[in-house]
């Protein structure tokens, strides 16, 4: 599997829905990071809260393991959005930790998506005296941060 395998199947799938986007891909967070830049209506490929980013993401992943399975995991993104939420979900992660800290008792914030979570954990993972851990029940589940005991 190379990154011309993945440029093509996703010209391919671009090309059904009638659009012809420049698609953009580099190493970036540990993973090939795909960007994909001009389509007509970005937001019909985004989704609402990303869920058909992260569907379409989902199948190219399943394309690109069913080929090679060692192949490292594809991200997936439309204009940039995956970026900025990754970046304000470390913004809100600060921002609970800092809270968590000044009011002495756990922040709960409001529930999210698995992925969204994980970033939420990552970014606390080594700030000090700072502990995250999800809870509740899909799709309600959220991260809770709090001092470390």
């Amino acid at each position: 599997m190379e990154e011309r395998e993945i440029n093509n199947f996703l010209e391919n799938f671009f090309k059904a829905a009638e659009e012809n986007p420049s698609v953009v891909i580099e190493k970036k967070y540990g993973n090939f990071y795909v960007n994909i830049e001009g389509l007509s209506n970005p937001g019909l490929f985004i989704g609402k809260e990303g869920m058909v980013l992260r569907s379409l993401q989902y199948i190219l992943n399943i394309y690109v393991h069913k080929e090679d399975r060692n192949f490292p995991m594809v991200m997936l993104d439309i204009n940039g959005y995956k970026s900025r939420q990754i970046e304000m979900l470390k913004t809100i992660a600060l921002n609970a930790a800092l809270r968590a800290k000044r009011l002495k008792e756990p922040v709960f914030l409001k529930p999210m998506s698995a992925s969204a979570r994980k970033i939420i954990h990552m970014a606390l993972q080594n700030y000090p005296n700072i502990w995250t851990h999800s809870t509740g029940k899909e799709p309600r589940r959220y991260v809770v941060v709090d001092l470390k005991k």
